[in-house]
C-alpha cells in the first residue's frame, strides 16, 4: 500500500522519460546557479533523482538515458559547493553497470571517484541498489519521498506513520518534528518540543536537558514569539547547572540565543545580559554568529562591551 502510493506518484516521471527520448534534456540536465547561502548548486538535481528512481523501480532497460543522466549528474558532483555523493549517482552507477560488460564506462566511474572530496572518500562503483519498491516499508517510503521532495505524498504517509504509533518516545517524537519542518507544519512541533523536555527532566541528564530546552527556545525565536523563547530560557537558567556543558558548543548555542532574545525582547534584555556577559568572556572559541549576536545584544543594552566584541571579532575573520 505504502510503495503504491510512492510509485504512483512516479508514474508522473513517464512523460519526462518520453521526453527524454525525444531528446529533450531541459528539466534533467545540469543547470547550475549561484545561491546566496549555499553557494554553487544545480537547479534540476531533485528532477535527475526522480528519473533516475523512476528507471529505477520501473526496471527500465535504456543505456542511452542512463549514460546521459549519469554525465549531467557528474557535472553537479563536480562543481556543487558542498560537494556530496548523493542517491542519484548510486543509482545510476547501478543501472550503468548492466552495460559494463567490457569495461567501456571505466572513464565515466574513474570521474565520479574523483568528482569531489566526499566521493573520493565514499563514492564505490559496485554501490549495489534495490530495484523492488516493494521491499520499502512504510518509513522507507517516507524517506523516499521526501528525497524527491514529493510533500504532498509524504504528509500522507507521515500522517498514517504517526496514527501507528502506540508509546511514544523521544526518537520518533524527533523524527516527527523533522517531519513537521520539511513539510511547513512547524506548528504542530510546539507540542512535540513540550512532551521532549517533560520526557528528559526525568532522566536528570545535563546535556539532553539543555538540548531539549534549546530546542523549543529557538523554535519560539524562529517564530518570533520572543516572550516565550525568554519563558523556555528562564526555566532553563533556574533549573539547570551548566557545569556540564559550559565548555561545549550546546553552551554557546544557549548564549547565542539569549542574544536574539536581548536584541529583540527589550522588557528582559537588561536581566538576561546580566547572566549572559560574564558566561561570554569566558569564551575561548567563538563562532562567526555568536560575535554578531553578541554585538547586537551589547549595543542594544548600552554596554561599551561591544567595542571589545567587534575588535575581536575583527580579527577572528582574519584569522580565518
Amino acid at each position: 500500500m505504502y510503495a503504491d502510493l510512492v510509485r504512483n506518484k512516479l508514474a508522473e516521471q513517464q512523460d519526462v522519460y518520453r521526453s527524454v527520448k525525444e531528446n529533450d534534456y531541459h528539466t534533467v540536465c545540469y543547470d547550475g546557479y549561484k545561491d546566496e547561502k549555499y553557494g554553487l548548486k544545480d537547479r534540476n538535481y531533485t528532477n535527475r533523482l526522480r528519473l533516475s528512481y523512476y528507471l529505477l523501480y520501473e526496471k527500465i532497460d535504456d543505456e542511452e538515458v542512463t549514460v546521459h543522466l549519469f554525465e549531467e549528474e557528474l557535472k553537479d558532483r563536480e562543481t556543487n559547493a558542498f560537494q556530496g555523493i548523493g542517491t542519484t549517482i548510486h543509482i545510476l552507477t547501478w543501472l550503468l553497470k548492466r552495460y559494463h560488460a567490457d569495461k567501456k564506462y571505466d572513464e565515466l566511474f574513474t570521474r565520479a571517484k574523483n568528482a569531489n572530496f566526499d566521493c573520493a572518500c565514499g563514492y564505490d562503483v559496485n554501490y549495489g541498489a534495490n530495484d523492488d519498491i516493494y521491499s520499502n516499508d512504510l518509513l522507507d517510503c517516507i524517506y523516499l519521498t521526501w528525497e524527491m521532495e514529493y510533500k504532498d505524498v509524504m504528509s500522507e504517509l507521515v500522517d498514517e506513520w504517526k496514527n501507528g504509533i502506540k508509546e511514544w518516545d523521544d526518537s520518533n517524537r524527533k523524527d516527527m518534528i523533522r517531519f513537521n519542518s520539511f513539510l511547513n507544519r512547524e506548528s504542530e512541533n510546539e507540542a512535540i518540543y513540550q512532551d521532549i523536555i517533560s520526557s528528559v527532566s526525568l532522566t536528570g541528564k545535563v546535556f539532553d536537558v539543555v538540548s531539549a530546552y534549546r530546542e523549543i527556545i529557538h523554535y519560539y525565536i524562529t517564530c518570533g514569539k520572543y516572550d516565550y523563547a525568554y519563558k523556555y530560557l528562564q526555566k532553563l537558567l533556574e533549573s539547570t547547572d551548566f557545569e556540564g556543558v559550559r565548555h561545549i558548543r550546546l553552551f554557546q548555542y544557549i548564549l547565542e540565543d539569549s542574544m536574539e532574545i536581548i536584541s529583540n525582547y527589550p522588557d528582559k534584555a537588561d536581566e538576561l545580559w546580566s547572566f549572559v556577559k560574564p558566561n561570554l568572556q569566558q569564551q575561548k572559541n567563538m563562532f562567526g554568529n555568536l560575535f554578531v549576536k553578541s554585538i547586537a545584544a551589547a549595543h542594544s543594552v548600552n554596554d561599551p562591551y561591544a567595542l571589545e566584541l567587534e575588535n575581536n571579532y575583527r580579527e577572528w575573520k582574519e584569522n580565518l
